[in-house]
């Protein structure tokens, strides 16, 4: 297994992982993005809070483009749908099946940090 939860290049790590493949990844992701595909650009200098507490990381749509192109599947969330839980393809696929990215975004919560996003919604993004 492989948590991944830095507050900033979180992607950018997990992209840059090439020599274990881990059955079970969770890696926290930046819901406040909703449905968007993108991606802050990495920062070897970041320190949180940064220029804003929530630029940094990737969409949940971008993080899940990640993960299937590294060969895994999104299978849950926590609770507030910010840490993404993958299972590597092929593993016990009948008994933990895929999931869709909105299926885990359903806590109140969730809508409430979209209006985060908004301030910075034009800032510098690469597509996931």
């Amino acid at each position: 297994m492989l948590s991944i939860d830095i507050d900033g290049n979180d992607y950018w790590v997990w992209d840059a992982i090439t020599k274990i493949e881990p059955d079970v990844v969770i890696i926290e992701t930046h819901n406040e993005f909703g449905m968007e595909n993108i991606v802050v650009p990495y920062d070897a200098n970041y320190y949180y809070p940064g220029k804003h507490p929530v630029y940094h990381g990737a969409s949940p749509v971008a993080m899940n483009k990640l993960a299937n192109k590294k060969g895994y599947r999104l299978v849950g969330a926590n609770e507030l749908g910010f840490n993404f839980i993958f299972v590597k393809n092929g593993l016990a696929e009948n008994e933990i099946p895929e999931v869709s990215v909105e299926s885990v975004l359903k806590h109140p919560g969730v809508a409430e940090g979209y209006k985060q996003f908004e301030p910075i919604k034009d800032w510098n993004y690469l597509e996931g």
